[in-house]
């Protein structure tokens, strides 16, 4: 079984869709040749274009030879034993097969079981990230990429065994990976921490009649068989089965209001931790760049998705076939993706982010907070307050198109409110525009229904300059999407902060893994968290120590999210 994919190295940080993450670029010249044909990069994309340039070095490669197995390292999993390295302090064990490869008779099928071995696996090197487009001209990953990592610090370990953080990777369900550093989480707080790479873009989201009834969703399915793993084998590493924390941020944080509200995922997880998980548009707008994904959102529907599959299966020329499920999964990898747009934005063929089904995601986290069918967890969600995915004016004339683009009727009545002469630039007029409907007064609404139904906590990240820029150096980006996400060593190129920053990362790592050990993110030398279904408080993250708690009515009103509310969809 080939287990790795060769991968190139770059040396800037990445961002994506609708999240930043570190990833590396591996040729793939076929694939990028037959995607660059169909690929297609909308107005509204312009932004999340020119992040493809900021890489950074990461941890995703593999080197010439994998590390040896340390010694004392050899564990028994359902599946068989394997054996990891000792690096930095902790004990690693990367690259472990959780599902058979989803490739063949597999592609677009429920994961399944891992064929067991009986040999001790090497698990030493990072597994392949999932098959993914980077840009136009640029194709990385495999699908051969169900691999988990776990990362345990060195020491003695209590018998009961260590608090569990399961990290679900972002990257706007197109792109992404699990292959990160997570020696400060483990350290830091002296827990286990998981990590998987899921299946991605229209490898993970393409529903059609052909494939099932229920068909779509598999890379939320591949998450949950991760979770079902963790269950099941993460004693073995000295973790607590039954503590068991998911986190995630974009559409990692989206990822995580999914499973919070899948019956599938029942019983997989005790806490949840989004970050950055609202970030979609509200209104369907003719530029809009991702699917409706995000906290906030209702996916399409099952019938809308067999549509696009219907286009997708035309597109690959399988409509005439005997068998289209056969037929589909016969097709090469660089045809799949050239059809599906390169995965890239929401303006391809079939479905390439969760939609809803029968099955795995019958209602979106609001539906199913609303209707009391939702995972009964305790969560801490939150965004950052100046969150903006939709698009970059640097006009007057640019910030009333982008106005009028996105908010369609409501677009007189949004420039009433937010008239230009109140702020210094169409930049920041427009930046605040997105920022107040797509993310932070969603974000309060959304966690008002969590706190109906399961203790909750929610946080704004109030920073004037959050590492790392994803924008040109000349404009503020201020609290950007997922900036300033401290929980990972280098992770976005936030490498030798500053003092004022190493404080909120601090925090920020304290909050999470008190969280994940007690239930509760109130944090040695950490300002008190009240819980929001007492409070209606909120913590505002800010750098130099200044962090503090605010209410959602001084939030509501700096945002003005009465607008917003009285204006918005709702679920």
């Amino acid at each position: 079984m080939t287990r790795f994919t060769s991968l190139t190295r770059r040396k800037r940080p990445w961002m994506i869709g609708a999240c930043a993450l570190v990833l590396v670029v591996s040729s793939g010249a076929a694939v990028a040749s037959a995607v660059q044909s169909t690929h297609r990069v909308s107005t509204g994309s312009a932004l999340l274009a020119r992040a493809f340039g900021a890489l950074v070095p990461s941890t995703n490669g593999r080197a010439a030879t994998d590390p040896a197995c340390a010694p004392d390292t050899t564990v028994a999993i359902n599946s068989g034993p394997v054996c990891g390295i000792l690096q930095d302090g902790d004990y690693q064990w990367l690259g472990i097969p959780y599902a058979a490869p989803p490739v063949g008779p597999l592609r677009w099928k429920p994961p399944q079981p891992p064929s067991p071995w009986t040999t001790t696996l090497p698990a030493t090197a990072f597994g392949s990230q999932c098959v993914q487009v980077l840009a136009p001209s640029s194709v990385a990953g495999s699908e051969n990429c169900l691999f988990i990592n776990v990362v345990r610090p060195a020491g003695p370990q209590p018998a009961s065994g260590l608090p569990v953080l399961v990290h679900i990777h972002g990257g706007g369900f197109i792109g992404g990976s699990g292959n990160v550093d997570y020696s400060l989480l483990a350290n830091s707080g002296r827990e286990v921490v998981v990590s998987m790479n899921y299946r991605l873009n229209i490898f993970g989201f393409l529903a059609d009649r052909a494939l099932g009834e229920d068909s779509g969703d598999y890379g939320l399915e591949d998450q949950q068989a991760a979770l079902r793993w963790v269950k099941q084998n993460v004693r073995a590493f000295g973790g607590n089965a039954g503590n068991v924390t998911i986190f995630g941020e974009s559409a990692g944080g989206s990822s995580v209001c999914d499973q919070i509200a899948s019956p599938t995922a029942h019983g997989l997880f005790e806490k949840a931790f989004s970050v950055s998980g609202e970030y979609s548009t509200l209104f369907g707008s003719p530029n809009q760049v991702l699917n409706f994904q995000d906290c906030k959102s209702t996916p399409p529907t099952q019938a809308v998705a067999d549509r696009a599959g219907e286009s997708f299966v035309a597109a690959v020329g399988c409509t005439s076939a005997a068998e289209v499920a056969d037929c589909l999964r016969r097709v090469p990898a660089a045809a799949v993706l050239a059809a599906a747009g390169g995965g890239f934005t929401a303006s391809g063929t079939g479905t390439i982010s969760p939609t809803l089904n029968a099955r795995v995601l019958p209602l979106s986290l609001r539906q199913s907070l609303v209707r009391g069918t939702a995972n009964r967890v305790r969560v801490i969600a939150g965004t950052n307050r100046d969150e903006n995915l939709a698009g970059t004016a640097t006009t007057p004339d640019q910030y009333r198109a982008l106005v009028d683009q996105q908010f369609g009727a409501y677009a007189p009545a949004v420039l009433q409110e937010y008239p230009l002469e109140r702020f210094y630039s169409p930049f920041i007029a427009f930046r605040t525009v997105a920022a107040d409907a797509y993310t932070v007064c969603p974000a309060i609404v959304t966690e008002q229904l969590l706190a109906k139904r399961m203790p909750a906590w929610e946080y704004e990240l109030d920073h004037g300059d959050a590492p790392p820029s994803y924008l040109p150096p000349n404009l503020p980006n201020g609290s950007y999407h997922v900036g300033a996400y401290f929980l990972f060593p280098g992770f976005l190129g936030t490498t030798n902060l500053d003092a004022n920053n190493l404080v909120l990362q601090q925090q920020e790592v304290a909050d999470l893994t008190t969280f994940a050990r007690t239930g509760n993110p109130t944090a040695k030398f950490t300002p008190f968290w009240p819980e929001f279904n007492d409070t209606h408080e909120v913590m505002s993250w800010q750098p130099g120590g200044d962090s503090e708690v605010m209410t959602t009515a001084q939030i509501s009103l700096n945002h003005h999210c009465d607008f917003w509310n009285a204006i918005s969809p709702k679920p």
